[in-house]
This record gives structure tokens, C-alpha cells and sequence, in this order.
């Protein structure tokens, strides 16, 4: 940084050699580093100053000078353009942990909001970025980040590592203290069961290692368990349930796990049928094959050996006429006090007009 001399003093009117006015000895004129510090703050249309362009192109000599000049000025590095980011929020923004170090550093506040009410560990959560989550947590003076801040929409910056599925991120907000069951405002959900509505297992099963509370309810009284019964999601309720969900917690309409259940497999792992229902249930036979493997089906046999259904037993269909010879229909569809019209003899014809009687059965008088 240099040193700015001051500039010497010349006679205002020297063409006409009048002498020099002690004014301008008492108060000197405007030092040039007023100059360059107004310079330094001067926003442009978008609410940008030198700051926020340097930080976003990454150039590092130009960020130095410019803290310095905002420093001898007594100027604020929170400065917020007309998207209400800092400096910051673009260090963060952009991903670049060494600048995060060095606003921090040079006095830039970590809780600034946006817009959307996000501090600067929300961007770094929001924005999968570990590294300057690490620059800003290492930064900043101790109990200067609150990690329990909520943005506009409720959420502390561990829902919103769970809701990106960043697992670094989340190791590093537990390692600092954050609580794993925080609830959003706006709903009372916890981290947990923003996991499960999202469908991630790794998540889940991160979040239930570190101790979350498998039974905790949002405001309508659903749990976890209850939001993945309901949405169908096995492997979820298997994890649930394993890690001691209560199936028979009810929520504000007296509803539990099992009640909001759709999944047959769901109910059945509710009830506590896992193995079977993970080796696969056999499918229920239709009405037909259940006709067909009755008792009284089975015992007819036809005279080769073959099963029958009822529909094809040559003893309850009519016969069918041959061609050109109509035949008596069976006894059964006459009524019972009529004598048929034709009695056929079961006898073989062996000669011309003389029946032969069959042969008794062996062991019959």
C-alpha cells in the first residue's frame, strides 16, 4: 500500500504574483486517498462495487488493495448489491474458499442475509461446497456463526445439506454442533424426515448413526415412518423400522404407519413379515385354476386316465347328432314320469337281429 504524499501548495494566481492565501496551509486540499477510497465504494446500475467484481473474477492483488482502502475509510465489507449478495455471498457463491478465508479474515460477516434470507453456510450447503463451509466455520471468530439461523422458508443450513444430499457438508455441520433434529418452521420437519420424503437411503441411514430421533413428528403428529408408508417406500420402512420406528404412532387424524400403508409389502413388513415378504409372496390362483384343483374335479376321470374339467365331461354334455341322424335327447331332459321314446340296448350287435348280452363283471352273481 502507498503512501500518499502531500501534495505541495502553489500560489491560486500566480499570473498575477498575488500572495498565497494561509487558508489552504491550515486545510490542505482533498488527499488523493480520498479519492481512491470513494473510488473503491462506488457502486455501478447493478449495486456492484470494485469488491464484488474482484472477488468473482478471482483476483486477489486487487481484493487486497480494496480491503485496504475500505479499512482506511472505515467502510463496511458487507456491502449489498441490488440482489442483496455480499462480497461473500459471491466468494461462496462461486465456490472459492481461499477468497471466503480472506473476507472473513478482513472482517465480512457470516450470518449477512440475502435475498432469500440465506447466510453465507446456507450458500456453502446449498451450493455443495464443503471447502468454503470449512473456510467459513474455521474463519470466523468463535460464536460469530449461528448454525440454527433459519432462511426464509424455515430452514436451518443442515435441511438444506440433507436437501442437496451433500453428506459432507452434514458431517461437518454435526461436527460443529448443529441439532439433528431441528425442525423447519414452516412445517416442523426434521432433517430425518426431509431425508425420507427425498428418497434417500444414505441419507437416512447417515442421519440415524448420528442419533436422530426415528419417532419425531412435524406438526400434523407424522413421523418418518409415516411419510415412507405412505409414499411406498421399502427400503425406507425396512431402515425405519430396524432403527425403531413405532408403527402404531398415530398422527393429528389418528393415523399410523400401518393405516396410511398402500403397499401390500409395506403392511406386511409393518406387521413384522419382512422375510416373507422380501422372499416374494405366490400369487393367489385365479377362480379358474381353483375350479380346476378342486377335490370333487380331481376324482373325474375320464376313460383314458386324463382330469376333466366339468365343462368337458362326456357325462354331463349332450351328445351331438351325427349327420343326418337325430338322436333321442337323454333321459334327463324328458320329465320323470314319461317313458322314453327310445331305449338303446348296450349290448353289440354280433349278428343280424341277435343281441348278445355283455359278460357279467368278474365277482358279480
Amino acid at each position: 500500500m502507498p503512501i500518499y504524499s502531500t501534495p505541495t501548495m502553489a500560489p491560486h494566481f500566480p499570473l498575477l504574483n498575488l500572495p498565497t492565501h494561509p487558508y489552504p496551509m491550515m486545510c490542505p486540499m482533498e488527499h488523493p486517498l480520498s479519492a481512491d477510497i470513494a473510488m473503491a465504494t462506488r457502486v455501478d446500475e447493478d449495486g456492484d462495487t470494485p469488491l464484488h467484481i474482484a472477488v468473482v473474477q478471482d483476483n486477489k492483488a486487487a481484493v487486497y488493495r480494496i480491503l485496504s482502502l475500505f479499512k482506511l475509510g472505515s467502510r463496511e465489507v458487507d456491502v449489498h448489491n441490488n440482489l442483496r449478495q455480499t462480497p461473500l455471498h459471491l466468494a461462496v457463491i462461486t465456490t472459492l474458499p481461499d477468497m471466503v478465508r480472506l473476507l472473513v479474515t478482513a472482517g465480512a460477516s457470516p450470518m449477512a442475509l440475502d435475498r432469500h434470507g440465506q447466510t453465507a453456510v446456507h450458500l456453502a450447503c446449498e451450493h455443495r461446497s464443503p471447502s468454503c463451509l470449512q473456510a467459513l466455520l474455521d474463519s470466523a471468530t468463535p460464536g460469530s456463526v449461528d448454525l440454527e439461523a433459519r432462511n426464509y422458508e424455515g430452514l436451518t443450513a443442515l435441511h438444506v445439506a440433507v436437501n442437496t444430499g451433500c453428506q459432507e457438508a452434514v458431517l461437518l455441520l454435526l461436527e460443529r454442533g448443529a441439532d439433528i433434529d431441528a425442525v423447519d418452521i414452516k412445517s416442523g420437519r426434521s432433517p430425518l424426515i426431509h431425508a425420507v420424503e427425498n428418497n434417500s437411503l444414505n441419507m437416512v441411514q447417515l442421519l440415524l448413526l448420528h442419533g436422530a430421533n426415528v419417532n419425531a413428528q412435524m406438526y400434523s403428529g407424522s413421523s418418518a415412518l409415516h411419510s415412507a408408508s405412505g409414499r411406498g417406500l421399502l427400503p425406507l420402512v425396512r431402515t425405519l423400522v430396524r432403527s425403531g420406528a413405532d408403527s402404531g404412532l398415530k398422527n393429528c387424524h389418528n393415523d399410523t404407519p400401518l393405516m396410511v400403508a398402500r403397499s401390500r409389502r409395506v403392511i406386511d413388513i409393518l406387521r413384522g413379515k419382512a422375510s416373507r415378504a422380501a422372499s416374494g409372496s405366490q400369487p393367489e390362483p385365479s377362480p379358474d385354476q381353483s375350479a380346476t384343483n378342486s377335490p370333487e374335479s380331481s376324482s373325474r376321470l375320464s376313460s383314458n386316465g386324463l382330469q376333466s374339467s366339468p365343462r368337458s365331461s362326456p357325462s354331463l354334455s349332450p351328445p351331438k347328432d351325427a349327420p343326418g341322424f337325430p338322436v333321442t335327447p337323454p333321459n334327463y331332459f324328458l320329465p320323470t314320469t314319461s317313458a322314453p321314446a327310445f331305449l338303446p340296448f348296450p349290448g353289440v350287435l354280433r349278428g343280424p337281429g341277435r343281441p348278445v348280452l355283455p359278460s357279467p363283471a368278474p365277482g358279480s352273481s
